[in-house]
């Protein structure tokens, strides 16, 4: 019996539904790991008795890598078996957290730890979207594609109580071995997930690597403001637009650039998510140092904004049916500057100020994601639609982390815009981090309404359609931050 036929009856043996529970579960495990890693900062930072801008490259490297390593694993899932790819993740991941766990005494090789176990993670948030299209069509695909929006922010509270508590009450290194239940999946993806005939594919690997060395690049920079990173910045950056130039397979072409509704709305997504982490990593050092409380106490208090994102995230499409897109963008945006410029002023006054700023916080992001991206992909032609989406969440996966690195280096640099108006110390510090937060977001409003008005002088309609973006929603939740 040939390969070919082997292949071909193991498809049919295999139902292709089967393997949903084990793909969505590792979906989940590989967000729990990251967010988790990323919300632990602090007591990473108080056990190696480092400044809180370099603990950061542990969140901010990884998610670049993550960003980046999403891009790779969906090409090569073109030539490459999705189940073999899966099985080597869960591999990476795991030799890179026992790299973490053994070294956890240097911070250097922890960084090498978690960009391995990162290159793993990669695999399993982008390779459950690539299984479902794949595999399924029209209604079964939506409905197993909204489950990765509600198992996202699923993954956020997860991983946010549950390095709160293993930080606080075991060691924040043993979240290192948390990975290492991964291997218990391997059997489960060999039993359920079916193997696959697959073809030619094209990665673009120097397009990959300039945007690796302008993101990185922006990073270090934000770490220590040193003008020697200016340079690989700017040589980044130069190449990337000679290579989408000069060569028809590079990752995107100069023709999606030149689709003003599109680089317009991607100015405005790099703007306004570099906020969003931003907050999230700030939030447990800002508690813990104003109201004195530890990382397992900290984490409850971000479990009632992650329920409000899956409520409204669960209703957006309802929601369509009443706001348009500009004005679904427009709401959201004012909710999150408020609900950053409130507490701001008021830092040191009421704990419960926090839990609704990240009430607010959740619901204004949960609300802007589907209409901003539908929106941004409104006048892409259809055949390019997947490209358009990759390149958009890897803008979001670069926003995140470049966020976080600013964030902290405002935490280092102790700010004191508001000395007195909230008080004098930390308290004034943070307080001046959230109003710099705060005026990132409303720059985000303003490009986003100078960029309506443009294009609107330029005849653009800038209201989507409801099912455009019903179905953009869909196709997209695995990318939604």
């Amino acid at each position: 019996m040939s390969a070919a036929t082997r292949t071909a009856n193991l498809a049919q043996v295999v139902k292709p539904s089967r393997a949903i529970p084990i793909l969505l579960s590792l979906f989940v495990f590989s967000l729990v790991l990251d967010n988790g890693f990323k919300f632990m900062s602090p007591a990473l930072a108080e056990s190696l008795s480092l400044p809180v801008n370099t603990v950061s490259l542990q969140a901010t490297l990884a998610g670049v890598l993550i960003g980046i390593g999403a891009v790779v694993y969906a090409a090569l899932a073109d030539t490459i078996p999705i189940r073999k790819l899966i099985i080597f993740a869960i591999v990476v991941m795991t030799v890179g957290s026992l790299v973490g766990f053994i070294f956890q005494g240097s911070f250097w090789l922890i960084l090498v730890g978690r960009l391995i176990q990162s290159a793993g993670l990669a695999a399993a948030e982008t390779l459950y979207v690539i299984y479902v299209t794949k595999h399924f069509k029209g209604d079964e695909q939506k409905k197993y594609l909204g489950f990765s929006t509600a198992a996202f922010q699923l993954s956020l509270l997860i991983g946010a109580v549950g390095s709160g508590f293993i930080a606080t009450y075991i060691g924040w290194a043993a979240f290192f071995l948390v990975a290492l239940l991964s291997l218990l999946a391997i059997p489960v993806v060999l039993r359920t997930v079916p193997e696959e005939t697959t073809g030619a594919g094209h990665v673009d690997v120097f397009g990959l690597f300039l945007i690796a060395v302008f993101a990185t690049g922006v990073i270090l920079f934000m770490q220590a403001f040193n003008p020697w990173y200016l340079l690989p910045i700017a040589a980044g950056l130069a190449l990337f637009i000679w290579h989408i130039r000069a060569h028809d397979n590079a990752v995107i072409t100069g023709a999606f650039f030149r689709n003003a509704q599109y680089s317009l709305m991607l100015l405005v997504v790099f703007v306004i998510y570099s906020v969003q982490l931003g907050y999230t990593f700030v939030f447990p050092f800002l508690v813990s140092d104003l109201y004195g409380y530890n990382l397992g106490e900290v984490s409850l208090l971000l479990v009632p904004g992650y329920i409000a994102a899956v409520i409204v995230g669960s209703a957006t499409g309802k929601i369509a049916r009443f706001l348009t897109s500009k004005q679904a963008i427009t709401l959201a945006l004012i909710v999150i500057i408020l609900s950053l410029l409130v507490p701001a002023l008021v830092v040191e006054k009421w704990i419960g100020i926090f839990v609704i700023s990240m009430v607010l916080f959740g619901m204004g992001f949960a609300l802007m994601y589907g209409p901003l991206l539908s929106t941004a992909i409104l006048r892409v032609p259809v055949q390019n639609s997947g490209i358009a989406i990759g390149f958009y969440n890897l803008t979001i996966n670069i926003a995140v982390p470049v966020g976080i690195a600013y964030t902290a280096t405002l935490v280092q640099l102790k700010p004191q815009l508001i000395d007195g108006i909230v008080g004098s110390g930390q308290a004034s510090v943070y307080g001046s981090v959230l109003l710099i937060l705060a005026g990132v977001s409303a720059l985000g409003l303003v490009l986003y309404r100078a960029s309506v008005v443009v294009l609107e002088r330029k005849g653009t309609e800038m209201n989507t359609p409801v099912e455009h973006q019903s179905a953009d929603e869909s196709a997209s939740a695995p990318g939604t931050p």
